[in-house]
Formats: C-alpha cells, structure tokens, sequence
C-alpha cells in the first residue's frame, strides 16, 4: 500500500483593486485645490517671521473629479485586507517648490516646506492622524471603509480618506536652483505677488495595501522614490493649477498682538440657561496697524474675525449653526472626552462698542477664484478696527497699536438640552487682507 502525503501550503494574499469610480488625481493640474484664497506678505515689523499667513482644511471629495463626491468608491478589497489598508502622506519632494526644501527649521519652524510664493512655507498635516507630512513616506492605518452588499468586499471611498490641513507661514529662506531633482515650473526666482499658476502639487496622499500591485506602498525619501505615481494610486494636493487658485498679494495690513488669554464665565444654572439666562466675560483684543492700512471686509481691505477649530465646526454644521456663507453663530465647547463637561450650551461675542452679536469665521471651502472665499459679516469677518482705541499712535507711516474690547456670553443654543458641568472653548484671531 502506498500513501501518498501531499501538503500544501497556499498564500492568501488578498488583492486591492480599483473601485468603479477611481479617476486619476495624480497628475499635475489634477489634484484637490487648498483654496488658500489671498496670501499677504507685508513690512516684517508687523509680520515678522512665523507669522501666519492662512490656514484651511480639504478633503478629497471637494475634487471635482470625483463625480460620486464623497461617496466615489476608489478601491475595492477583499475583506480579509480590513487590517491591511493604509493611507500613505508624504511632499512632493522631488519639485524644487512643492516639497522638496524644508525651509521652516530655519527660523524655529520645523516641517514648513517650500512653495512659489517667495518666503511662504507650508506645513500639511493629515488631520485624522494628527501625522505632518515630510519627504519621507508615513504610513497611517485607514480606519473607515464600507461593506459590500454581499458582504465580501470592502469599499475604499473617497471620504474614508482623512480631511488635510494647511497652514502658511512667512519664512526667511528661499530655494536655490539646481539642487533638487527637478524644478518643474521653471520659475528663475520664486515668485513675490500674483497667482500661483503652478501646478505641481505640495503633497500626496496615496492609497496602499501591501501584495497587492496597483496599490503600491512607497516607503523612503519621496525625492528619488515615487513608484506609485506611475500606478496612478496618489492623489494632489495643490495650491495652485486648479480652481480656486492661491493668490499673493503685498498691502499695508494689521496683525494681532495679543488677546486675554483666558475668558473666565461666572457660574450659572441649568434653570437660568433654560430661562434665557446668559453669564458674560470679557476680553480685549489688541492689533497693530501700518500706516494707511485700509480696513473694511471687502476685496483689498483688512478684516478681524474670530475662527473655531475645525472639529468644532464639524459640529456646528451637524447643529444646523452654520450660514450659506460659512459663518458660525456659536462657539461650542470642546468635547474633552472626560466626564464633567457641560453640554446644550455655546458661546457668542459681541463688539462691546456696539454689542452686535458677530458670527464666527468656519472653514468653508472658497469655491471659485479668491475673492469667493468666505467674506463678509456673515461669514466671520469684521472691519479690523471697528470699535477700536488708539494705543500707541505710530502715525501716518509708523505702526499703530489698537486695542478692541469684547463681550462674550454664555447661554442655552436654541431649544438644545443643558447638562451641568465645565466649559472649554477657544478660538483663534485671525487678521487678514480680505
């Protein structure tokens, strides 16, 4: 009797393969636009360096490439790979000024890479990570995907992918010539005013899996290693070479100096809130002006506005407290994840000079060229100097020190439930050439 023993081991490498909706946003000019808006770099006394120019969050979705919109499926994979699907961040560090000079550690600034605006660098962070993006490849485990109505297969869809943040800052240096591996745009000199026309992008996002071949993991410096760009897996991020393009300009302006740090409200009831109760604090927010600066919220003039962070906007939109034009009527608390934090309640402001309740800046997306950003009373922004009083008068061509005074009340949002408990909030101040 013969027995024939046959063992076999078999590798079940699960494949990712591109969904029914995958277009290429890999090419130049084919990316998702930062919608950065204007861009103003003026006398560095009251701009000095570091000093934030703009900030704004994207998604992927806002491509319009993207027919389906947020809900386009990319990638589709088996549902053995739910623990083996990455996100994979990283600059575009082969292009001269999309990310291949680290120009920010210069002045104290780390992780600021080179643009085509003259002494403006960016920093990209992937906002579900929390991870900022370097030449160097980062691969960050994606957390959402859906189910296919079967129940085989898992669908990568373009809002699974994590919303990017960019923020802007005046640097001191400038990007030579001939030492990076390619200087696309072809520029003698970067550029000190007008649109930024080029289209390479600042950062990639791409899709990977390992095993499986169209979706390709880079690892390494993205300077010299970029096989997935040929695999079309990477999606643009850009600042300019698609709508709305970021624009620089250079205007007399104002900038903030400083705020209270620390806005402390009296306590108040639950009882007093439902009643219609608000308790108030104050704070004092100081500006310095050049000379001649025109202020005011249309195109070309300086505005003031006060803007909630990103995740609290989110809510916001959930709580129907966002306008058509992306202001914000109430700063809601942040959720600390900790037991004691009250909840039903938001925070409003209001010029003490007038005590006009003013809406909050969000972080609506600019859906055309610049001057469609969000703008305006409506949208959070307010004539820098309205209610202001002289501090320092540094005249017609010095720099003036300004200081504006504010309420701010705490009270019941709409017919929302009020829990007990400790309020946190912050805001940024944000002064900008509109």
């Amino acid at each position: 009797m013969l027995i024939l023993s046959l063992f076999t081991c078999l590798s079940l490498n699960a494949r990712c393969v591109k969904g029914p909706d995958f277009v290429r946003t890999v090419a130049s000019g084919y990316g998702v636009s930062l919608a950065l808006g204007t861009i103003n770099i003026t006398n560095n006394k009251v701009q000095p360096v570091g000093s934030l120019l703009a900030s704004n969050v994207v998604r992927f979705s806002d491509n319009p490439r993207f027919k389906k919109g947020p809900d386009s499926i990319l990638w589709v994979c088996d549902r053995a790979d739910v623990n083996n699907i990455y996100e994979i961040i990283a600059t575009n560090g082969n292009d001269r000024n999309g990310g291949h000079f680290e120009v920010g550690s210069f002045d104290g600034y780390p992780n600021y890479y080179a643009t085509l605006f003259r002494n403006v660098g960016i920093r990209l962070t992937h906002v579900n990570s929390g991870r900022v993006f370097t030449r160097n490849y980062q691969r960050i485990p994606l957390q959402n995907y859906a189910i296919s109505p079967d129940g085989l297969k898992i669908h990568i869809r373009v809002k699974d992918f994590s919303p990017i943040r960019a923020d802007l800052i005046r640097v001191s240096l400038t990007t030579p010539r001939g030492q990076s591996p390619f200087d696309w745009c072809g520029k003698a000199e970067q550029l000190t005013s007008g649109t930024y026309t080029c289209t390479q992008p600042n950062g990639y996002v791409s899709f990977c899996s390992p095993g499986s071949p169209a979706a390709y993991c880079d690892t390494g410096d993205s300077s010299t290693s970029y096989v997935g760009w040929g695999l079309d897996n990477w999606m643009g991020i850009n600042m300019g070479g698609v709508a709305p393009m970021a624009e620089l300009v250079s205007k007399r302006t104002c900038t903030a100096k400083s705020v209270t740090p620390v806005v402390t409200f009296p306590p108040i009831t639950v009882d007093a809130l439902n009643n219609g109760g608000k308790s108030q604090g104050m704070f004092t927010v100081n500006i310095l002006c050049e000379g001649l600066t025109g202020t005011g919220t249309v195109s070309g003039l300086t505005a003031l506005g006060m803007q909630v962070p990103y995740e609290n906007y989110q809510a916001a939109l959930r709580l129907n407290l966002v306008n058509s034009s992306g202001g914000v009527s109430y700063l809601l608390p942040t959720d600390l994840g900790v037991s004691g934090m009250a909840s039903g309640v938001g925070i409003q402001i209001a010029n003490a000079n007038d005590g006009m309740i003013r809406n909050f800046i969000g972080w609506q997306r600019c859906n055309a060229a610049p001057s469609y950003c969000a703008a305006g009373e409506a949208g959070g922004w307010y004539d820098a100097r309205d209610g202001a009083r002289v501090v320092n008068n540094g005249g017609t061509l010095g720099i003036s020190e300004y200081a504006i005074n504010f309420n701010a009340y705490l009270s019941r949002i709409g017919n929302q439930t009020v829990r007990a408990g400790q309020v946190y909030a912050s805001a940024q101040i944000l002064v900008k050439v509109q």
